[in-house]
């Protein structure tokens, strides 16, 4: 990528020369408006200016040498405007989280989060090796019919035809590596909570349970003997009461289960004095103050991310569509009635289809892995649901771990409303977006599909065998 200029030469480190680093991400596209203007102006090099090459060629050329145009110097625009400060601060945060995530694993014993890492580092490389084989088949078509057609002169038509999806590819490249870095620390984070979970799942709550929302006793019976298991309950109960009326921060409305929350600091209360005298050791609940600060720095990291290469979407996403609909057009009402008549027809009408195809597995690999880090964060806070409703027994000492958990929940009830991976606000990285699209894609076709090419294609001589063979066969 920094051979080719899509991102600065020494992104991690802050201090360097601003020069150095930006200069590389000049070259390639000054060689490429070098190529793009020479073909145009001088009409040489390229195949609309080629005896061969028919109407129908020229413009499926035409326009995807200037859609690759749009999408190459919208990308590089939006590259150079990109700052280090992005990858510096990035590799910042991921670091702190880090170290967090291995605090927190090695307190709750987790020896298999390794193994775990290691499938989905498999599932990862196997993808990235199928769409590494399917651009090196891209380019070796698109490279082979232009050596053929302009022999050692072919790199400049090259430069203008596939060179610039291939650096969207890249970029969006980019922005996948990045959600799937932010998808892996939330699936750890989820490891974290479901071994919270299983704990309190394991761990039985006494006969007569604490009602934390309104510091009450919930009887099994009405009307059932007192045992002395019971009354023991009661009175270490009551003497819990005791404990935190006493504080001197505790409001004196306890029934409003919105009090502790909102009066308590997150920098005066420590979580260590809220577990159970029961539970003397380090254990698994210990990493709940941990964990929802780390949840937020992802969610933040998420933020940084789309914001960085959310509008490099838009472009790519265009250009993908456009590729698509005009490459399902020409291979139905062109290549299939003429296909073999002309060869610079037939190789514009399969570069459509080649790149239509590798430009949507990227597409649908970025709207996959942004489903995933949504899915992974939404899972954070059903399993934090999950343990609330359970009532676990360190939540009995104090109501700020139960009062916390509920503002996480939340807290994540509004932010899912206002953020999704986006681009810059006009359609959400999702699933839903495949959807639009084919639905987008059919009312334009429909449109085109009703055109009738025959006229078109008689004229520039490609059904003239056809006819005569039709003739032919009404008069025997």
């Amino acid at each position: 990528m920094q051979a080719i200029g899509l991102i600065p030469l020494n992104r991690q480190l802050a201090e360097s020369s601003v020069i150095m680093d930006y200069a590389l991400m000049l070259i390639m596209p000054i060689l490429y408006l070098i190529c793009y203007l020479g073909i145009n102006l001088s009409q040489t090099f390229g195949l609309p200016f080629l005896d061969a090459c028919n109407s129908v060629c020229r413009l499926s050329n035409n326009l995807f040498m200037h859609l690759g145009a749009f999408l190459y110097v919208t990308i590089i625009v939006l590259s150079l405007y990109r700052r280090k400060n992005f990858f510096v601060e990035f590799e910042t945060r991921l670091k702190e989280i880090d170290a967090v995530i291995k605090k927190c694993s090695k307190i709750a014993e987790l020896e298999k989060i390794r193994v775990q890492a290691v499938k989905h580092s498999v599932s990862y490389h196997f993808t990235w090796i199928f769409v590494c084989c399917t651009f090196t088949f891209a380019l070796y078509y698109d490279t082979k019919e232009l050596y053929i057609t302009f022999g050692e002169y072919a790199f400049i038509p090259f430069m203008v035809s596939s060179f610039p999806y291939l650096a969207g590819s890249i970029i969006q490249g980019e922005f996948i590596y990045h959600v799937s870095v932010i998808s892996n620390r939330f699936e750890q984070i989820n490891k974290l909570f479901e071994k919270i979970n299983q704990e309190a799942r394991l761990r039985n709550a006494p006969l007569t349970v604490f009602d934390i929302e309104s510091e009450g006793k919930k009887q099994q019976k009405k009307g059932t003997a007192t045992t002395k298991e019971t009354l023991a309950n009661e009175e270490k109960l009551a003497n819990e009461m005791k404990r935190q009326k006493s504080k001197p921060a505790q409001n004196e409305d306890d029934e409003n289960e919105f009090n502790s929350s909102e009066e308590e600091e997150d920098d005066i209360f420590d979580y260590n004095d809220g577990l159970m005298s029961e539970n003397p050791n380090n254990t698994s609940e210990a990493n709940l103050p941990d964990l929802f600060q780390l949840h937020d720095k992802i969610l933040s990291l998420s933020v940084i991310t789309n914001a960085e290469f959310g509008p490099q979407c838009v472009p790519y996403m265009a250009a993908c569509f456009v590729v698509s609909i005009f490459g399902i057009f020409l291979e139905t009402k062109v290549n299939f009635i003429v296909s073999g008549k002309s060869r610079l027809l037939d190789y514009v009408t399969y570069l459509y289809v080649i790149w239509s195809f590798t430009t949507m597995v990227v597409a649908y690999i970025v709207l996959r892995l942004c489903c995933n880090a949504n899915n992974h964060s939404k899972k954070s806070a059903m399993i934090v649901h999950e343990i609330m409703q359970k009532k676990p027994a360190f939540m009995l000492s104090n109501d700020l771990f139960y009062n916390k958990m509920k503002s996480f929940t939340l807290q994540f009830l509004h932010w899912e409303g206002y953020f999704q991976f986006n681009g810059i606000g006009l359609f959400a990285l999702d699933y839903t977006f495949i959807f639009s699209t084919v639905s987008a894609a059919t009312s334009y076709l429909i449109v085109l599909l009703q055109f009738d090419m025959t006229s078109i294609l008689r004229s520039e001589g490609l059904m003239t065998d056809i006819k005569l063979n039709s003739e032919a066969s009404m008069n025997p």
